[in-house]
């Protein structure tokens, strides 16, 4: 049984939920919105988890995501980083022209399709792993499956 619930519309990932997350979306919301549950591509996140290279641009369609420009800009930047790469909240806003650090956070707080937008790869100013909807045990563990090294849940050189 799969660690994540992935939701799908025309075959483009539009939620995904993490493996300690008690939230999901009810079948109204599910009817609303169109969407489909989408085992297979829960596979394919897991996989991309365990290190095997994956491309997840041909899944993504940030235009049929129900976001605002502002977060559709942050996650346009995030896409960005490279695996094995981070960035802090501030590199992403400074991008982005925005001084919002913590409206960076808070967008990437609310990400729908995290992996897919990978999220885990933005830190703090100061090196250390901070929030994410997985626990920071899962960011620490993406991470670390990406070459980064990570001591007292702060990267090191």
């Amino acid at each position: 049984m799969s660690k994540i619930k992935v939701y799908c519309k025309n075959k483009k990932i539009m939620r995904v939920f993490l493996q300690n997350e008690n939230s999901d979306l009810t079948n109204e919301e599910i009817k609303k919105e169109g969407l489909t549950k989408c085992d297979d591509m829960a596979i394919l996140l897991e996989g991309y988890l365990e290190g095997k290279n994956i491309d997840l641009s041909q899944y993504i369609d940030l235009n049929s995501l129900n976001i605002t420009d502002f977060e559709k800009k942050v996650y346009l930047e995030t896409i960005n980083i490279p695996k094995g790469q981070v960035r802090t909240y501030k590199e992403i806003g400074d991008s982005i022209g925005t001084k919002g650090y913590r409206a960076v956070g808070n967008a990437l707080n609310k990400n729908p399709i995290a992996i897919v937008v990978p999220c885990h790869r933005v830190v703090g100013s100061n090196m250390k792993l901070t929030g994410f909807r997985g626990g920071l045990d899962m960011k620490k563990s993406m991470l670390e499956k990406e070459g980064i090294k990570i001591k007292n849940d702060k990267l090191i050189k």
